[in-house]
């Protein structure tokens, strides 16, 4: 049954949020449009937090899938209540974000683009001197500019309420009753509002996802400060001389122990599951101060010792960083919540990774990965808000919704596997394109285009720039290492 919503909140203000937020004025169908967003400024998880200690606040939290639960809303509203360590703090809600000093963006900036909203031209000092004045790369910064842009430069803002966390979102008599908290000077202000529609665009790089490994939380509680996540990597000064060990083999693992080689005590070590990406394969890993080790099997706490699955150990090692991603955590919806925490790193019952199969008034920007980020945002929120306006193509039965999970989760479990879109990139967009139909005539809805054939080319070239640095630093490495044996 198509829906026909007229009053629609959006979760969220950083890339998926402003695309959804742009979608949904232009399809010019809906009277009432909120976006929240629990920061102080736009930008999501490309606003810089340095100011904020970066630190997990419970490891066991963590492993258990407790880290982040609903806090406890005043029994009467509207409220006004003081601050609290459980309310308030960043560690404790997870709001800071995973920016580091040097970060910026890995897709060609033509590729992360919105239609109409081109990235700037703007390249930092910093990514010109690792990957040449051309680089397809863009600082965190500028992105998050980019970001806010979009809201400023069409009024956008108008509708945002920064500094407010949705802290319960709950379907009652046809109507999503939103509990709003406003974190301001000295104090919590609580209310609530009511739409026809749910917009989650908050992102799922929030809550660190680390394996259960034996001895890992005794371990952590010996040497306190020791066990990190790479969301809490903010720069590589606080390595010097010290003996490291990155676990896992992405792209950003390859990109904190480059950062690091420079002040770490060498070799730094590299724990590795499995193969690494297949996009960079193992060119970030041949460096000569790097040295390629098996996965971790146990954490001994009483000597520190750290035993790998190839029976070989480490000794007398300083930092563990774990860049193992990221699990879902949706804490204000609690229905859903629930079904996160019994699935394996995934947001279940979702179809196509955008709408609720139970419920397509709640719907999703950007829960999804692979690559074509954040391109593949604006189709999402495209066919969100013509389906929202009733003017989409109707959504397949429940049935087959509940079918394509069933068959995805069998075969992929969860994870990146899961959500990514790769490699049936085409396959996706296009049927996102189909839902969402072509915009009403006099209205300024966005109109898609058909997915071209090139921009694959585009995203099998843009690897080059980073694969020809990390050949660089490597032969860097070596005529320096070849140098100092001829003089001795």
């Amino acid at each position: 049954m198509p829906i026909k919503a007229k009053r629609v909140a959006v979760i969220g203000a950083g890339p998926s949020g402003a695309i959804a937020t742009d979608a949904l004025v232009k399809e010019q169908a809906f009277q009432t449009i909120r976006v929240f967003e629990r920061r102080p400024v736009i930008g999501g998880s490309w606003v810089y937090t340095p100011h904020l200690p970066a630190q997990i606040p419970s490891l066991r939290d963590v492993l258990d899938g407790n880290a982040d639960w609903a806090i406890q809303v005043p029994s009467q509203l509207p409220a006004e209540t003081p601050k609290s360590e459980a309310v308030n703090s960043h560690q404790a809600r997870y709001s800071d974000t995973a920016q580091h000093e040097h970060l910026h963006s890995n897709i060609d900036p033509f590729l992360m683009s919105y239609l109409n909203y081109p990235f700037p031209e703007d390249i930092s000092q910093d990514i010109r001197e690792k990957y040449g004045p051309e680089a397809p790369f863009r600082d965190r910064e500028v992105i998050r500019q980019w970001v806010e842009d979009i809201f400023v430069r069409n009024g956008l803002e108008e509708l945002l309420e920064l500094n407010t966390t949705v802290e319960h979102a709950e379907k009652k008599n046809g109507e999503w009753i939103l509990t709003l908290r406003k974190d301001g000077p000295g104090k919590n202000q609580w209310w609530q509002e009511s739409f026809d529609a749910l917009v989650v665009a908050s992102g799922h790089y929030n809550i660190p996802w680390i394996p259960q490994i034996p001895g890992l939380l005794e371990y952590d509680a010996k040497f306190q400060g020791r066990v990190t996540h790479s969301k809490h990597f903010r720069d590589a000064k606080k390595f010097r001389g010290k003996r490291v060990v990155v676990v896992g083999g992405s792209v950003s693992c390859a990109e904190i122990i480059h950062e690091i080689l420079p002040f770490a005590q060498h070799p730094v070590i590299a724990s590795l599951r499995g193969p690494p990406l297949p996009a960079f394969g193992w060119v970030p890993w041949t460096h000569p101060h790097i040295v390629v080790k098996k996965q971790i099997t146990k954490f001994d706490p009483s000597t520190g010792r750290i035993f790998l699955a190839d029976g070989s150990h480490l000794d007398d090692v300083d930092h563990v960083i774990f860049g193992t991603g990221y699990t879902f955590s949706l804490p204000y919806l609690p229905t859903v919540q629930e079904k996160v925490k019994n699935a394996y790193r995934r947001l279940p019952d979702v179809y196509q990774h955008t709408w609720y199969i139970d419920d397509p008034s709640l719907a999703f920007v950007g829960m999804l990965g692979g690559g074509f980020t954040f391109r593949i945002y604006q189709w999402q929120a495209v066919a969100i808000a013509r389906q929202l306006s009733g003017r989409g193509k109707t959504l397949p039965p429940i049935k087959e919704q509940k079918e394509w999970e069933k068959r995805r989760a069998e075969a992929l479990r969860g994870g990146k596997a899961y959500y990514s879109i790769a490699p049936n990139y085409e396959e996706f967009f296009e049927f996102l394109r189909g839902i969402a139909g072509e915009p009403v005539e006099g209205t300024t809805g966005v109109r898609l285009p058909p997915f071209d054939k090139s921009w694959l080319q585009i995203w099998a070239g843009m690897v080059a720039p980073k694969i020809e640095f990390w050949e660089r630093a490597r032969k860097r490495a070596e005529e320096a290492a070849g140098t100092a044996t001829a003089k001795l």
